[in-house]
């Protein structure tokens, strides 16, 4: 596992929640000191778009019980900047677009849709 997704890992708050919908979702809390903030933006940090949906991927391979690597994303919406030390609400539920299997992503701090995207997936037992 990358560093990164350690990280990202170490910023999950709790347990995972699901509902009868087969959605899921979880809390995490990235502190100031988590390597993605590195460099973007220096005196003003705000989580890469690249990690917001990472945590989207670490998010469905804990649900899954197995480790997921990234395909493809869609529809990909950034509307708030994640800044530190805010809380951030990440809610996956599975779609079927095209005949593939998705998962539709919502990322939220305090109420606010911060992202929204679709993921394409291959979990690890059709990794290479």
């Amino acid at each position: 596992m990358t560093r990164i997704m350690q990280e990202i890992a170490a910023a999950s708050l709790g347990t995972i929640k699901t509902d009868d919908s087969g959605s899921f979702e979880a809390v995490y809390l990235f502190p100031e000191k988590f390597c993605g903030f590195a460099g973007h933006f220096p005196e003003h940090p705000i989580l890469p778009a690249i990690v917001e949906i990472m945590t989207a991927v670490s998010l469905v391979g804990e649900h899954a019980g197995s480790r997921q690597r990234l395909v493809a994303v869609e529809e990909a919406k950034f509307l708030v900047p994640v800044r530190p030390n805010q809380q951030l609400l990440v809610s996956c539920r599975p779609r079927t677009l095209k005949g593939k299997i998705l998962f539709e992503a919502k990322l939220s701090v305090a109420g606010t849709v911060s992202a929204s995207f679709l993921i394409e997936l291959a979990g690890s037992g059709e990794l290479p």
